[in-house]
């Protein structure tokens, strides 16, 4: 992308495409920021396509000590971030914007429609 003479730069830069750049380049766009966002290959969200077995496991349902509980003995670490967005907050995230969920028997979090490409196009 070109900036054109007159035109403001960007608030945030944000390098890499995946679950993760999308999310920040989306969130902070929603909060009034101006944002590019840069990925290297052709496509954002390349990764996410194939979790699940091109599924895309979402996440987990569970509660969040559960949760927690899940990463091992090192869990403990990502308690204050996911204090702060929870895997609940991200179920919520995908509903309120329109993505049909369900869960399976063992907690894990997927579309309604069982394809990647669905919770990519949120």
């Amino acid at each position: 992308m070109i900036r054109k003479k007159n035109q403001a730069p960007p608030d945030i830069i944000v390098v890499g495409g995946g679950a993760a750049g999308m999310m920040a380049a989306g969130r902070a766009a929603e909060r009034g920021a101006k944002v590019i966002l840069v990925e290297k290959t052709h496509r954002l969200g390349n990764k996410l396509l194939l979790t699940g077995g091109g599924r895309c496991n979402i996440t987990n349902n569970a509660g969040l000590k559960e949760f927690i509980n899940a990463f091992g003995k090192n869990g403990r670490f990502l308690y204050r971030a996911f204090t702060v967005f929870s895997n609940r907050d991200l179920i919520h995230f995908f509903s309120s914007r329109g993505l049909e969920m369900r869960v399976d028997p063992d907690g894990k979090v997927f579309p309604a429609d069982d394809r990647a490409e669905s919770v990519l196009a949120v």
